[in-house]
């Protein structure tokens, strides 16, 4: 089964985040990477595409980590 890619504005309302929140995760925290939870739809396209099942479980993985004093 291959993966489901879907739009930047798809993955922020399942994320339940806005638009900027995911360009924010994915260009200063760099906790969204490249090829693995986001891709361009096509090489020379700006639209991003997500990987809904692989940001899920980053996410849930970073908020169930606890934080070091």
């Amino acid at each position: 089964m291959g993966i489901n890619w879907i739009t930047q504005r798809k993955a922020s309302e399942a994320l339940g985040v806005s638009e900027s929140t995911l360009q924010k995760w994915r260009n200063k925290d760099k906790i969204l990477v490249i090829g693995k939870h986001f891709r361009r739809k096509t090489p020379t396209n700006q639209q991003l595409l997500y990987n809904l099942e692989a940001c899920d479980k980053t996410l849930s993985r970073l908020c169930s980590t606890p934080i070091e004093a």
